[in-house]
Order: structure tokens, then sequence, then C-alpha cells
């Protein structure tokens, strides 16, 4: 059991840059750090022993920025790979698959592919993405939390969940630990300011993912800003 706790790698919820938070600071920053980052995106709450802490970002940004991290794959790991420490090195860069190169080339924006998803069109190409990491990035938060009724059976075990938009501030005021602001290291698109990635999504997309497609997400993130375990800012 970790007796420091388990920061859950839900993706794009700045896992890496947290971890590499502590491992780029000072000596005491590392040893004094108050979790360690789940090394795999296979933990999850009913998982995981020992105190849990994750963060809970808009499910709707998050797909989006799921889809761009895949996407951009490739540009990623080139980087990595020639990263200037190895400490810093990420593992979660596996080949493109010719699965998930087809998406890409039908469905050019998460707005396309959720439009796909919406109508239909995507069950029309047969296009499974089990056993791929695109679907670990479009996976919805239930996949690392559980049900609500699940949250509760474990909230004894829930150290604290915080507001991604406020979390370089939060882990400063309590911490005393700095957030990274490179790019790289914290594996933001920004990046690849070259590269368009859009977040925009349709105004009939946009009320069917949160009314139908990730309506329980939105619950669970409801259900958790109502507990004291909650941090906003």
């Amino acid at each position: 059991m970790n007796r420091i706790g388990t920061y859950l790698h839900i993706p794009k919820t700045a896992g890496t840059a947290l971890r590499n938070a502590f491992v780029t600071g000072s000596v005491s920053t590392y040893y004094n750090r108050p979790f360690d980052v789940a090394r795999s995106h296979s933990n999850t709450l009913t998982t995981t022993e020992g105190i849990i802490y994750f963060s809970v970002r808009d499910p709707l940004e998050r797909f989006c920025s799921g889809y761009w991290e895949r996407y951009t794959n490739p540009y990623r790991k080139k980087i990595n790979d020639y990263a200037r420490s190895i400490v810093v090195q990420g593992s979660g860069y596996k080949n493109i698959t010719p699965l998930e190169q087809k998406v890409f080339e039908l469905y050019k924006t998460p707005n396309d592919i959720l439009t796909a998803i919406r109508i239909g069109d995507y069950v029309k190409h047969e296009l499974s993405l089990v056993d791929t990491d695109l679907n670990i990035m479009l996976a919805s938060l239930g996949s690392w939390t559980g049900t609500i009724k699940e949250i509760q059976e474990n909230e004894n075990r829930i150290g604290e969940v915080y507001n991604i938009k406020n979390l370089s501030s939060i882990i400063e005021r309590k911490f005393g630990i700095i957030m990274p602001t490179d790019p790289f290291l914290k594996r933001s698109r920004d990046q690849f300011p070259n590269i368009e990635q859009s977040y925009g999504i349709s105004d009939e997309n946009k009320e069917w993912f949160i009314k139908d497609f990730r309506h329980l997400d939105y619950q669970i993130i409801e259900f958790i800003k109502s507990k004291d375990f909650y941090i906003d800012n």
C-alpha cells in the first residue's frame, strides 16, 4: 500500500504534469510530495489501495483534449524521445494503430467524431476502438471513479479531489509545490502551435453530449462537488 496515497492518472487531468513537478523540483519537494501519480491509466478508485486523489475536468473539454492527445501522438513521441532528461520522459506513446489512423482520416476533429457517434455513422464503419489508446483517452470519468454508489462506498479512502482549472494554485497553496509551465513538462497542446486543435463543438452535439452521451459523468462531478473532499480553489 502506498503510504502517501495515489493520484489516479485519469487522462488529461494533469497526471504527468504533477509527476514532473515532483521529480524536477527540489529534493524536499520530492520527499514531501502528497501522493504518487499512478503509473498506469488502469488504476481506478475501486482497484487501487490506500488514499486516493484525483482531479475533475469538464467531460466535454477532456474528450476534446483526449482526441488531440492521441492525434498528435507521433509528434509527442518524437519530442519525448529527445527529452533532455530521462526523468521526464513519458512511457505512454504507443504508435498510432491502423484503426486509429482510419478514425482520424474520417473524423478530423472531436466535433466530427461526436457527430458520427450521435447519428450512427461511426457504427456503420464498424470502428471498434477497444484495446486502443484512443479508447482510453476518450473514456468516461466513471471508468476511473465508478458509479456514485461506488464513490460513496469508498468515500473514506478519498483524500482530496481537485478542480483541474485551479490545480496549479491549489498545489502551490496546500503543498508549496510549483507546477511546471513548460509545455512539454505539462504535456500541453501548446507544444504544437502550428497544428490547429479545435475544441469547437456544435450546439447540437454539446447538448447531446451533456444530456445523453456523458450525462453520468456530469452527475458524478456534481456529486463530488457536494463533498468535503472536493477542493475548488
